[in-house]
């Protein structure tokens, strides 16, 4: 069997995907499995590092309002629709699963011509375009929000699954507030948010003292250099990581999160009942940030700072103090975190794709 996979550009796109790989590799080591990504996305370093052969083709995601540059990205377009086409005629994908980002456009749709199985999988709240666009052409549509199900419908199937996380994420002990010194991590998505990190940064310049708390701050590998640049002040207590690959251990040394809005860390926030304060990107379309922070904060499972022009680093560093100071809330959060996460999507995913198998081995494919 043959299964191809496509999503990309943030991690957002490609943890969950290599989440269903790594759930189908230990199922069935036979099984040949290819993603397709780009080679300006994180999934040129993310996928290899797990085992998995990648590929790449050619993609640019079209900026809103359209203009000129909207022209260019049309024939990148075509060009990696050529790309695809090439790399699906040679590999014959049996299933092709899409997790969303602009890569997987050119990718599902392509693998759909070639009469393979389309599965496609939507983090956020409300669907992208992409996943709204190839929803038409898929088997099984999957969502992590019930709000997303309508705009997949055009799918022969949909299923609420929640998000694909590292199931890792779903075995934590039940959280409490450490004693003493608490620790506070910090990431700006794995692209990085300078908004976020010049926060970062100002709070710890003129606001932080060793004996507030001890921070882990990942800015994103793009702006990890200048961020260093612009810290100031040495802090025993400040750690600063371009990215984290080791989520799960340094998740688990936390007592407070702060993130920006993206689904999957959300997703991974709410599995291990992590207190936390989202700061959704106001740059992402359709807001996709804001809604998928206010669907939790809404329940009283985090809270939000809103990246606006009141947002400063000295809002953010009494917004954690304030945390830190209060134990009773921060367990609240973290139960009601909990009680949101859904710590079996992989295996939920993983029914859908095996009904999938089973009905391809039933047709003698």
């Amino acid at each position: 069997m043959n299964i191809l996979i496509a999503g990309g550009g943030s991690a957002g796109h490609i943890n969950p995907a290599l989440s269903i790989a790594k759930k189908i590799r230990n199922n069935h080591p036979e099984y040949k499995i290819l993603f397709i990504g780009s080679e300006r996305g994180l999934e040129k370093d993310l996928v290899p590092r797990e085992g998995f052969d990648i590929e790449f083709i050619e993609i640019e995601g079209f900026r809103r309002p359209f203009g000129l540059k909207s022209i260019k990205t049309l024939f990148v377009l075509i060009k990696g629709l050529f790309q695809a086409r090439k790399i699906i005629k040679r590999f014959k994908p049996d299933i092709a699963i899409g997790t969303g980002g602009f890569v997987a456009g050119p990718a599902i749709y392509i693998s759909s011509l070639y009469k393979a199985k389309i599965l496609i999988h939507e983090q956020n709240a409300y669907p992208g375009i992409t996943n709204k666009m190839l929803a038409r052409r898929a088997d099984v549509a999957m969502a992590s929000f019930q709000s997303a199900l309508k705009s997949l419908s055009k799918a022969k199937k949909t299923v609420l699954t929640g998000n694909l996380i590292d199931e890792s994420f779903s075995r934590f002990a039940k959280y409490q507030p450490s004693e003493g010194i608490k620790t506070v991590v910090i990431i700006g998505g794995s692209q990085g948010a300078m908004t976020v990190n010049n926060a970062v940064t100002g709070m710890i310049n003129e606001y932080m003292k060793e004996t507030d708390f001890k921070l882990i701050f990942a800015p994103g590998k793009r702006h990890y250099e200048e961020v260093i640049g612009k810290i100031t002040k040495t802090l025993k207590n400040v750690t600063v990581r371009d990215y984290i690959y080791d989520r799960d251990t340094v998740y688990a040394s936390a007592d407070l999160m702060v993130t920006r809005g993206g689904a999957t860390t959300i997703s991974e926030v709410l599995a291990m009942g992590m207190p936390s304060i989202i700061i959704p990107s106001p740059f992402v379309p359709d807001n996709a940030q804001e809604k998928n922070a206010e669907q939790i904060f809404n329940r009283d499972a985090c809270e939000i700072i809103y990246d606006n022009g009141e947002f400063n680093s000295k809002v953010l560093y009494d917004k954690i103090m304030n945390l830190l100071g209060n134990n009773d809330k921060l367990i609240a959060l973290s139960e009601n975190a909990y009680s949101l996460g859904i710590r079996d999507a992989n295996q939920r995913v993983y029914e859908e794709f095996s009904e999938v198998v089973n009905e391809i081995n039933r047709s003698g494919k």
